[in-house]
This record gives C-alpha cells, structure tokens and sequence, in this order.
C-alpha cells in the first residue's frame, strides 16, 4: 500500500509550497549583514588598516628636526619602509639618527639609503651619522622587515632630539 503524501497548502501569492519564510527572512538579513561585513573588511584592507601600504598603515610625526614617516601598522616578517626627511640646518655637516635597542627588537634594518658615512655602538642602540654636504636636509630611507608581532612603541633620537613612535605588527 503506498501513501500518498500530503501536498502542501496554497499560500496568499498562489504557489503551492511548504517553506519556513520567516527563517529564510532571517537567512537573507544575517547574509546582507555578512556582505557588508565583507565590503567593510576589504575597504579597510585597501586603506592599509591591515598593514602593506596605504594611508591608514603609515604614520606621519613632524618634529623641529625633521619629518619621519614610519609604519603604524605591519605584518610579521612583511618589507616596510621609514623616511626621515631632514629640515635644512646650514650649521650642521653632518645628521644622525639613533636608532635604540626596542627598535631593534622589533624591526630588522635590512638596507639604509644614503649609507650612513659613521655608526656608532652606543648604550642602549646604535647611532647612525650621515653626510649634510648641502646643508639642505637630505632624506634617510631604512628598509625594515618587523621581527615580532603586537604593539611596540620605542623612541628615536634625531639630531639629539628624541621622537616617540609606535607600530602595531599583524602576524
């Protein structure tokens, strides 16, 4: 003996279906809400709010010294950059930059254009000293790879003037 099963009941719009509507109301809000979720993510990705590039994932601090670009956020073992533009100075032959232990912890300096023309191995960190022939300031550029992930913040010293920075490193 088969059973015939029940067919279902003929809705308010005519069709003949036997589905739970409120359920899928609810599965397409919590979807449109994860495709905004998505949308907001990769904005916030190509604004540099992950790290690698952008304007959220560099940071900006002038000083009376010069202006120091440096990266506000990272990645682990990811390639960034820090520039410190030099203010003119006529009385000064030479600039230097010193570069602390905590900075060291956290990023690996892989390269330095110009080459520093002296370091010096100080208490505490290492002090780089570049050539001002044209007393017109001069831009430092020190290729940094990051070494560890979190929050780190460290001091810098630029022409004897100290200069606090901070990073946070994705892993």
């Amino acid at each position: 003996m088969s059973s015939i099963p029940e067919q279902p009941p003929v809705r308010k719009d005519g069709l003949q279906l036997d589905e739970h509507r409120r359920f899928q109301e609810r599965f397409w809000t919590i979807e449109r809400f994860a495709w905004l979720m998505f949308a907001l993510i990769i904005v916030l990705a190509m604004l540099g709010a992950f790290g690698a590039g952008g304007p959220l994932a560099t940071k900006v601090t002038e000083t009376e010294r010069a202006v120091i670009e440096h990266p506000r956020i990272g990645r682990w073992e990811g390639t960034d950059e820090m520039t410190v533009k030099y203010k003119p100075d006529p009385a000064k032959k030479t600039r230097s930059l010193f570069l602390p232990d905590a900075f060291a912890k956290v990023f690996q300096v892989e390269d330095i254009q110009p080459l520093p023309i002296r370091t010096a191995i100080e208490a505490g960190g290492q002090r780089l000293h570049f050539d001002n022939p044209r007393q017109d300031g001069g831009v430092i550029k020190l290729h940094l790879r990051a070494q560890t992930a979190g929050s780190a913040t460290f001091d810098i010293i630029v022409d004897d003037a100290p200069v606090s920075l901070s990073s946070f490193i994705f892993p």
